[in-house]
């Protein structure tokens, strides 16, 4: 309708980066975007795959800076709303103030989800992270590298290995070419209840 600016990514392009100043938001229409931190240490963590439908860098709404970094994982078709459209959105469809409000909310959501995470095992954070995954795709087939698997539950290569394997033995996923199968999502759900 004339208010967001449609851009397409290729795959690996960043959107922003953490601490850039922000001076909008964008919406994913199409593709995936990682979103990941960089602590102060200087190592890089996976934190969210934003998937279709949903809104980027919301903070930049505010002119403040970008508290991650985005990127996008395969071809990306987003737009991308400035603070002054955004504006002239709401005034003339007042209900798009909601859709952001929804927005920020499900963010605050995920923040709190994923605080608490930082002191539950390995095996834990993974079958979490899996589990939001198909929950957003309706999808048991989650094109996902090890190493990516790796940096979103933060911790070693060899770790990461090692929590994998004892899911495949488990029967609760398996690893083919680059793709990662879950294979029993009940299962799944019961080990995640069973930690509540």
């Amino acid at each position: 309708m004339g208010y967001g600016q449609k851009i397409v990514y290729k795959r690996n392009k960043i959107l922003f980066h953490q601490g850039e100043s922000g001076n909008g938001f964008y919406y994913l229409k199409e593709g995936k975007v990682k979103i990941s931190v960089i602590s102060d240490d200087g190592h890089e963590r996976d934190f969210d795959y934003v998937t279709p439908g949903e809104l980027i860098g919301v903070q930049g709404l505010l002119n403040d800076p970008y508290t991650y970094s985005a990127k996008a994982v395969e071809i990306s078709e987003v737009y991308f709303f400035s603070n002054q459209m955004f504006n002239k959105l709401c005034a003339e469809f007042p209900e798009a103030s909601n859709v952001l409000t929804s927005s920020l909310i499900s963010k605050v959501q995920f923040l709190v989800e994923s605080i608490s995470l930082f002191t539950a095992p390995a095996e834990y954070r993974l079958a979490h992270f899996l589990h939001k995954l198909y929950i957003k795709k309706q999808d048991p087939n989650i094109k996902i590298s090890r190493t990516s698997l790796g940096h979103y539950i933060g911790t070693s290569r060899k770790t990461i290995y090692q929590v994998i394997r004892r899911l495949e033995q488990d029967g609760v996923l398996e690893i083919n070419k680059g793709y990662v199968n879950l294979l029993d999502i009940k299962k799944i759900e019961d080990f995640l209840g069973s930690f509540h």
